[in-house]
């Protein structure tokens, strides 16, 4: 029986489990790389992780529908304009990594490929330039920015699924100056757990001065706009589910 495109893809990532880079820095990918785009031999010595993605696609004859990238950021955004871009993990699917758990594109650090989903939602991957080699990790979900998903096949891409937190935010009020009650007090407490904490002797039910102080300034940590009020923007920057 003939293998499904992503095993094939697989088997070719496998046979390099265990490569690891020159003293120098200097990879074989790389050096691909560079006579493939007509690039100076110094990109032999670059960041690798993509580079090893696309070696490995055009070694399986999938390069058109993995993606001829070097450049994280720019590959992501690829399959975000194809609509192939998603957060459920999927065997075959590109995985790309932003180590601050941002879950942002531009922040993205690395990738890699997803070789099995774990029951207790960790993900199997085989990754290139990670401590120099291709290595097989396993990864949380807390530090993945989110998947591309290859045309293998037609397949379409999973349909997003929608986590808890993110049923929350739908049902949690704006909330304002003045506001009361048990929201105001979870938005106290979040605060807390992102750092911008209260000290004692503040009414954590109430949206006063204080704590509207805190979230102005967590707002512009997070590139939100300071404008003071808890909604739709700034619940899932809290909760990190966006």
């Amino acid at each position: 029986m003939a293998k499904s495109p992503e095993d094939r893809l697989l088997d070719v990532i496998r046979g390099q489990l265990g490569y690891t880079e020159a003293g120098s820095g200097w990879t074989k990918f790389g050096a691909w790389w560079a006579e493939r785009h007509n690039k100076p031999d110094s990109w032999a010595y670059e960041p690798w992780c993509d580079m090893f993605l696309a070696w490995a696609s055009n070694k399986a004859g999938l390069i058109s529908v993995v993606g001829d990238h070097a450049w994280t950021v720019g590959h992501a955004n690829w399959f975000k304009a194809r609509d192939r871009w998603g957060r459920t993990p999927r065997k075959g699917a590109l995985v790309f990594f932003d180590w601050a758990g941002s879950k942002s594109i531009p922040a993205i650090d690395h990738v890699g490929i997803v070789e099995a989903v774990r029951a207790n939602g960790t993900v199997v991957t085989i990754e290139g330039n990670t401590t120099n080699q291709v290595k097989r990790r396993e990864r949380s979900m807390s530090v993945i920015a989110g998947f591309g998903y290859p045309a293998y096949s037609g397949k379409p891409a999973p349909k997003p699924e929608v986590t808890w937190t993110e049923e929350i935010v739908k049902t949690l009020p704006l909330l304002k100056r003045g506001a009361r009650g048990y929201d105001v007090k979870t938005l106290f407490y979040l605060l807390h757990a992102r750092g911008y904490g209260l000290g004692g002797g503040i009414d954590d039910t109430v949206l006063g001065e204080p704590l509207e102080d805190a979230l102005r300034a967590f707002q512009k940590a997070a590139g939100l706009k300071v404008d003071g009020q808890c909604g739709p923007k700034t619940w899932p920057k809290l909760l990190r589910v966006a």
